[in-house]
């Protein structure tokens, strides 16, 4: 399973060709920041700054991504297979004035501007974009209010 950081650029690489634009977030953000050691890593968590998930349900549609792991379609989420790990998209909307993504469809979370960090961070000679520090502590101090437990009784999932 990869879990290198030329693995991560190369999952970047996909998603370029592929013409999505991507933040790194969750774990492999904040060890990209130096905010954790660094680690193994279950999981691949990104975020889209689009009003939609238009480009990417076309790229999954074409096969330009991997497979969609439809167990974890939602109105604010996208996921794929990636060399035997789970990579999820989530989609950050209203990017310029007041970001915010729409857990479940009905669930606002309000991100600070600017979402990305201020610039790229070059790590193993290649060049990650991620989400700031300060969203990202936001997001785990605030993950319970986005009723993560949905996700079983969500009516696309039956």
């Amino acid at each position: 399973m990869p879990r290198t950081k030329p693995d991560l650029a190369d999952l970047q690489g996909l998603l370029e060709r592929a013409g999505i634009s991507c933040l790194v977030f969750g774990g492999w953000a904040e060890e990209l920041l130096d905010l954790r050691a660094p680690g193994s890593h279950g999981d691949i968590d990104l975020v889209h700054l689009n009003d939609s998930f238009a480009a990417i349900d076309s790229a999954l549609y074409t096969r330009q991504l991997p497979e969609e792991i439809r167990a974890k379609r939602f109105p604010h989420k996208r996921a794929f297979a990636w060399r035997g790990l789970c990579c999820e998209i989530l989609l950050i909307q209203d990017c310029g004035v007041r970001p915010v993504s729409w857990f479940w469809g009905d669930v606002p979370f309000l991100w600070q501007a600017p979402v990305a960090h201020s610039a790229a961070v070059i790590r193993a000679g290649h060049p990650f974009n991620v989400v700031s520090a300060p969203n990202l502590q936001r997001y785990r101090t605030r993950h319970r209010d986005i009723q993560p437990w949905r996700w079983r009784t969500f009516p696309g999932n039956r």
